[in-house]
């Protein structure tokens, strides 16, 4: 046996009648009053999102006017601050040229006759022994002064 009524206990329908096309609608009262603008309540509602819109768009542009005047001052300093860099680096290598000239053995050994130095002889050593005794190695001379270059009148 089945759960289901039988077909003939089910609750018939009964058919709609069809309308016709031809039939046009009729409004049902007519209205006296002037018509509004139907967009007139949207534009009072979309004035402030608009003008809210507009404002964060011109703060925007004003932002980037700021940042790159910022960018272009920025890039004018370091312009001027690379130049003075490569005349600081030209310098520092004439210096060092001229330190390198003051160091070789011709310089220091015209610097030091100027100041009236003059060459050392041949040197002595003294070795100390592991018993504490020392032993000379060479012949020590003294340094001899050399007479003065010849003055010409």
């Amino acid at each position: 046996m089945t759960a289901l009524p039988a077909i003939e206990s089910w609750p018939r329908r009964t058919p709609t009648p069809t309308r016709t096309r031809s039939r046009r609608r009729e409004p049902d009262r007519v209205s006296l009053r002037r018509p509004t603008a139907v967009t007139a309540p949207d534009e009072a509602r979309r004035a402030p999102f608009v003008a809210l819109i507009l404002l964060i768009v011109g703060v925007g542009l004003v932002a980037l006017l700021v940042l790159n005047t910022a960018i272009a001052a920025d890039s004018f300093a370091e312009r001027s601050l690379t130049q003075q860099i490569e005349q600081l680096t030209i310098q520092e290598q004439e210096l060092q040229q001229e330190v390198n000239r003051a160091q070789a053995p011709a310089a220091l050994a015209r610097a030091a006759t100027e100041q009236g130095m003059i060459p050392a002889g041949t040197p002595g050593f003294l070795v100390v022994k592991p018993d504490g005794s020392t032993q000379v190695v060479g012949r020590a001379t003294p340094a001899a002064r050399q007479p003065p270059p010849a003055r010409t009148p």
